[in-house]
């Protein structure tokens, strides 16, 4: 052991003792956190991954580098063969090596922690995901010095160690990437594909430790390590002696166990979620819907025998996480696996659970043709039938599982009903995404309230079978006897989504006017108080792309804040959302006769939100944007949950039941959830679903649905909070790299010219 240590310490050395390491880990660092910052002040989410998604490319040019010398210098030098003539194993000299470069590449990773460390001042990050990534990237890491410890041990020349690690790198890192897997055929591509580092490393940059890229990367490094010892340990043996052919049989066959270990690894099961809320382990609330079922739900995967390699990975994780759905149901589903396109009774299979075959291109002797190939599932329950025709990737795959399961197993869908009249948004145009997530398991319809007498296909009562009511921007005045309707299905215990504009604004000259809808005043009899205001935030806010005389260009845009949830037993998780051109909510109390009610927060701005009550320009250059005080700027509520009783007109002395309790949802903005926005901001649907389950108080789903929606924001407290952390760890910490260099160089100058006397 002491010699081992004494081995790593002399590779170490020779990295620190020259300024060529230092060099080394400088470019490294400010290039990986140039590449990060690019990325990351655009997003605006605190999070590593821009920072993983280059990591892979930058190591195939800094490990090479790095590894080079570590047995090419050895045998230039011709110290090789001393040390192999010493009383030392081989072994013992390959792992010394081996961890010396690991550490020093180890060293310039670990000074990239400096970029989490110092952003948890403007973001929070979710540690566990982060450790992972890093967890992968030693993985990673340790795959590449192996290799480019081999090349350095197959020459003289370190800059020819250098081209052999890098094109090697290059090699195995491609092999995974559609340019090679589609002009290759389906067979061999995913042999392939599984042979390439990015294809294992991805996974864990996820969050997730999977056993079998664990194995993969075992068996990588397993198989350059035993060819570079026979490398190293061919120079001290004849070659033409039987010891030197019985060492190539044996690292020969090392070399093909490691080999197959890493290819049928992809069949080992297994895997550790780190990430803060286990985004990727199946939730509490699809283990007891599954346990609850009273009968059995059948699942069939609809694959390929010969799967297009554009979905083999995504095939992989579809049929684990199927698997684990199976094993904590308790015997309440059923999974079948068909090969749709082995035999023509499995096709028809696939089309009576409206699973089609999917078309994919692929690359044949040098001509692209068109492969047929499945990746479906189909549900029955009962007498009941769902299915999703393509599984495209499994984000969102449990959610869209479980509520078809809920679905199914429901005697009666809730009915949401989509108020119209008024130029509220259309279900089936404005709001189509928002329609869409409902149907998984409710029941969309529109009613038009816009009639004096209320007389609506027959009824007297306009919303009768309604379980939620949704009133989403309302444009002109929404007559007084709509809102005296809305009043009695309260007074029932109605449910009510109510998405007020108290201003219209103009979004092509961005001004804005007040609204007449008659919404506000009649809010205010329930205590909630809708300002005529636009809310601006001066640190959280969206960043958009803005036409100008010199072209396009991106500019902060206070008018539209990223806003937080609060109450996350109704937001589900949910944490942030971008409200724009929202305004105020102020709680009060409830000034309408017998009206009860008690009202919570639900979505806040940050302490640095500000209102602009002229609204006249709402320009990103607006003066109102510079010309407010200290003193005005504070949290602002934006969205509130109202729960309370009150009494019909028609019965002014009656008795409160607590079943009658009413739920309303007031937000102060409905720009929010159109089409516009949730096309870029998906969380948005989620929020917005989650309150529907907790106003029909079906709040089972709210958890599962939100997974995977967390926006991590990063908000920085200024300008110059920002560019501290920024330039920080682009230039500060290899600042104190180069300071460090500079003084080990100063102290080992002293030391040498040190003159001993006896």
């Amino acid at each position: 052991m002491r010699t081992f240590t004494a081995l790593v310490r002399k590779d170490l050395k020779g990295y620190f003792d020259q300024p060529t390491g230092f060099i080394l880990l400088v470019i490294f660092m400010s290039v990986a956190s140039y590449m990060y910052f690019r990325t990351a002040l655009i997003t605006q989410e605190a999070s590593m991954r821009p920072l993983f998604t280059l990591l892979p490319w930058i190591l195939a040019v800094f490990v090479p580098a790095a590894t080079m010398r570590l047995v090419a210098e050895e045998q230039r030098d011709g110290t090789l063969e001393i040390l192999l003539t010493q009383p030392i194993r081989t072994w013992t000299v390959l792992l010394s090596k081996f961890l010396a470069g690991l550490l020093f590449v180890g060293a310039g990773i670990a000074a990239t922690i400096a970029i989490p460390l110092s952003l948890q001042t403007a973001g929070d990050f979710d540690d566990g995901a982060v450790a992972a990534q890093y967890i992968g990237t030693a993985f990673l890491t340790a795959s590449f010095v192996s290799i480019g410890l081999f090349t350095s041990s197959l020459t003289r020349n370190q800059i020819v160690a250098f081209v052999l690690g890098l094109s090697i790198i290059a090699a195995l890192m491609v092999a995974g990437m559609p340019i090679i897997t589609l002009a290759i055929p389906p067979a061999a591509a995913v042999l392939v594909q599984d042979l390439s580092p990015l294809t294992h490393f991805e996974g864990i940059a996820r969050g997730v430790l999977d056993l079998r890229d664990v194995v993969y990367f075992a068996a990588l490094v397993s198989t350059f390590l035993s060819a570079t010892y026979l490398m190293i340990r061919g120079k001290s043996v004849s070659r033409r002696s039987a010891l030197y052919r019985n060492l190539q049989l044996g690292v020969g066959g090392l070399v093909v166990v490691s080999v197959l270990v890493g290819w049928s690894g992809s069949s080992i099961g297994g895997r550790l979620d780190l990430t803060e809320n286990r985004l990727f382990t199946l939730d509490d609330a699809t283990v007891e819907l599954l346990r609850e079922l009273d009968d059995i739900v059948t699942v069939k995967l609809f694959v390929s025998e010969d799967p297009p390699v554009q979905v083999a990975l995504t095939q992989r994780d579809v049929e684990d996480l199927l698997e684990d759905i199976v094993n904590v149901s308790d015997g309440n589903v059923k999974l079948v696996r068909y090969l749709a396109d082995q035999s023509e009774e499995n096709a028809e299979e696939a089309r009576r659970s409206f699973v089609p075959p999917i078309n994919f291109s692929e690359q044949t002797g040098g001509e692209f043709k068109v492969k047929v190939g499945y990746l479906g599932v189909g549900m029955t329950y009962a007498n009941r039938q769902e299915n999703v025709p393509f599984v495209e990737t499994t984000d969102g795959l449990e959610y869209r599982l479980m509520a078809n399961v809920r679905r199914m197993s429901q005697k009666r869908p809730s009915t949401i009903s989509f108020m119209h009249g008024h130029g509220e948004w259309m279900r089936d145009a404005d709001l189509q995404s928002f329609r869409d997530q409902l149907e998984r398991h409710h029941l969309a319809l529109e009613i038009d309230a816009d009639r004096e007498d209320g007389l609506i296909q027959g009824s007297a009562d306009p919303f009768t079978g309604t379980d939620v009511l949704v009133v989403a921007g309302s444009k002109e005045e929404v007559p007084p006897w709509v809102l005296a309707s809305i009043d009695e299905y309260l007074a029932e215990g109605g449910k009510v989504l109510m998405l007020v504009d108290s201003l219209e604004v103009d979004d092509r000259a961005l001004r804005a006017k007040k609204a007449n809808t008659g919404l506000t005043g009649w809010l205010a009899e329930y205590g909630v108080l809708v300002q005529d205001d636009v809310v601006f935030d001066t640190r959280s806010h969206e960043t958009l792309e803005f036409n100008t005389r010199f072209g396009s260009v991106n500019l902060n845009y206070p008018y539209w804040p990223r806003v937080r949830t609060e109450e996350q037993g109704i937001s589900g998780g949910v944490s942030s959302v971008v409200f724009p051109w929202t305004s105020s909510i102020e709680i009060g109390e409830a000034t309408g006769e017998t009206i009860e009610t008690e009202i919570k927060p639900l979505v806040v701005t940050s302490e640095y939100a500000a209102l602009d009550t002229s609204f006249r320009d709402l320009t990103p250059r607006s003066p109102t944007l510079e010309q407010y005080a200290e003193e005005d700027l504070g949290q602002r509520t934006l969205a509130v949950a109202v729960t309370g009783t009150r009494c019909s007109f028609y019965k002014p002395q009656c008795q409160k039941n607590p079943e009658d309790t009413f739920r309303m949802i007031v937000a102060a903005d409905s720009l929010w959830l159109t089409e516009r926005m949730t096309e870029g901001f998906p969380e948005h649907l989620a929020l917005a679903v989650n309150w529907i389950d907790w106003l029909g108080q079906e709040d089972q789903l709210a958890a599962i649905r939100s997974k995977g929606t967390v926006i991590r924001s990063l908000v920085f407290t200024s300008d110059l909070h920002r560019d501290i952390v920024q330039y920080g760890n682009i230039f500060g910490v290899s600042a104190l790299l180069i300071i460090f260099g500079l003084a080990r160089f100063l102290m080992r100058r002293r030391t040498t010219r040190k003159v001993y006397t006896g």
